[in-house]
């Protein structure tokens, strides 16, 4: 199994079904794997449990739970340890070869340009970040194009504002905050056209 391109970090929210919500859009949108923060490790079981063999969990603290060979645990040394032994560095700098960390992802193109192809990204904005690394190699200057909308909506954006995604996504609901209406103009747009290219 191939390292996941884009990896999608989950998100703490005390509302209930969040969790179950935000699992249930990432598989819909084909989410290749799930990054669970050290506030989430309690909910490792029924994360686990709840995904499908082709996706990923990565941990960022160690659990007694049994992974699998392609679940992997974010290691002292800043690497994330596969079940099956691979390693991926964490990136620090563009050109490192790494993952690149949620941090990087509003200097995505200047990442992609570097020869990265693994980021970790919020699980709200997945499907945008996944069509733009399926469209990078067939063509940048469009990748580029549309990372010109989706990296200023990167750089405002809220843990709020991305769970308010969530709630969007499940609700339908016409009225929305701008940044979710600007985000959701934006996936439509990109996901449904270019997810599987």
């Amino acid at each position: 199994m191939a390292f996941p391109g884009i990896i999608s970090r989950l998100h703490s929210d005390s509302a209930p079904g969040s969790l179950t919500r935000q699992l249930s859009q990432g598989q819909q949108t084909r989410a290749e794997a799930f990054w669970l923060p050290a506030a989430l490790q309690s909910e490792a079981p029924s994360v686990l449990a709840a995904l499908s063999d082709k996706c990923s969990l990565y941990m960022e603290h160690a659990s007694s739970l049994s992974l699998r060979g392609h679940d992997g645990v974010l290691q002292p040394d800043g690497t994330l340890l596969l079940g099956n032994g691979n390693r991926m560095k964490l990136s620090t700098e563009p050109g490192d070869g790494g993952l690149v960390p949620e941090s990087g992802l509003c200097e995505m193109a200047r990442w992609l340009e570097a020869g990265h192809l693994n980021f970790i990204c919020s699980a709200a904005v997945q499907p945008v970040a996944r069509a733009i690394l399926n469209i990078w190699p067939l063509d940048p200057y469009l990748a580029r194009h549309f990372l010109l909308s989706f990296t200023p909506l990167l750089c405002e954006a809220t843990e709020a504002d991305y769970l308010a995604v969530f709630s969007a996504r499940s609700s339908g609901a016409t009225s929305q905050p701008s940044w979710v209406e600007a985000y959701m103009k934006l996936e439509k747009k990109l996901h449904r056209a270019y997810l599987d290219h």
